[in-house]
């Protein structure tokens, strides 16, 4: 029996369609006289747009960038259901957004290990310049290549599921829908409170972070990428210089943000690999404490080069003030 439901904007991504390429995120088409319910249904329709090409470019074969921008285009989402769910005391909204989370979650191992092969594993490689120096790190990199082609089969299992089939049809209903969900019709308003809202929480995280500890760290990291996200969404209702200088600076904390990320992200990836072989355990546990230690070594400094830039990130007057 055919499917009942109206064709939706992402049903095209299952179609036999040529190979597509990876698209990034592009700027949402609001502006200010937009009332905050067509603004919030413009931001939904552009992450959906972005989540179905990258689902198309998946489905077409194995593509690291795609994987990527789909899980971008998830946590795009995320941040503008759970920023609207609270603007408009909506609370079931969440029930959407946690539904992305735990898809974004089932695609992130592949994620992880394609950085750590593609990126973090070349980088201490490349210290070790001989033939023999460079073989030590061949037992690590053939049980990450082991581990990735395993998560690659969980991720194209996960786009061909009728869970994210549904998702993606819920998330396209609800763009579409004209269902009220604003108590006030005026739009940058609100967007200021969500953005003042976003920019209190990364201060907590930032008051926090002065630890230097691993976890309060990445919770800046999370803070600040959440506002950059709701930055970017309400940016054509602003300033477009002020904008920009003030994503510009976001961005730089993030870069350091995301290396002392990188130094983590080895450590529990290389943790992972190591157990997994019987065999040339002496040569592996070597190359996995070789990672960890590089790494190591670097934290210190990348600290102190992020704190720096928190706080000048701080001393910005924010674009919606």
């Amino acid at each position: 029996m055919d499917d009942p439901r109206p064709a939706s904007i992402h049903s095209l991504s299952r179609r036999a369609l040529p190979p597509a390429q990876p698209v990034k995120a592009r700027g949402v088409r609001i502006h200010p006289k937009m009332t905050p319910d067509d603004a919030f249904r413009a931001i939904l329709s552009d992450c959906l747009s972005q989540m179905t090409a990258n689902a198309g470019v998946l489905r077409a074969g194995r593509s690291t960038e795609g994987l990527h921008q789909l899980r971008v285009g998830l946590r795009r989402l995320e941040v503008a259901l759970h920023a609207f769910a609270e603007a408009f005391k909506q609370t079931w909204l969440e029930e959407l957004r946690g539904r992305g989370k735990v898809l974004s979650a089932r695609l992130g191992p592949a994620r992880d290990l394609d950085v750590f092969l593609e990126e973090l594993l070349a980088a201490p490689a490349k210290v070790f310049a001989s033939e023999d120096d460079m073989e030590m790190f061949a037992p690590l990199r053939a049980h990450g290549e082991i581990a990735r082609e395993q998560a690659w089969k969980r991720v194209h299992a996960c786009i061909a599921s009728q869970d994210f089939a549904v998702f993606l049809d819920d998330v396209a209903g609800l763009a579409q829908s004209r269902l009220p969900l604003a108590h006030d019709s005026r739009l940058r308003p609100m967007a200021s409170r969500i953005l003042e809202r976003q920019a209190r929480r990364a201060k907590k995280r930032g008051r926090a972070a002065r630890s230097h500890e691993e976890g309060d760290l990445h919770r800046l990291r999370i803070a600040l990428k959440k506002l950059r996200y709701t930055a970017e969404f309400f940016a054509p209702l602003y300033a477009a210089k002020k904008v920009k200088r003030y994503i510009a600076k976001v961005k730089r904390l993030q870069e350091s943000l995301g290396r002392l990320n990188d130094i983590a992200h080895a450590r529990s990836v290389v943790a992972e690999l190591a157990p997994l072989s019987q065999k040339n355990t002496a040569s592996l546990r070597f190359a996995a404490g070789t990672v960890q230690g590089w790494y190591g070594a670097r934290r210190p400094r990348l600290v102190k080069k992020t704190m720096k830039r928190w706080g000048r990130l701080k001393s910005v007057t924010p674009f919606w003030a």
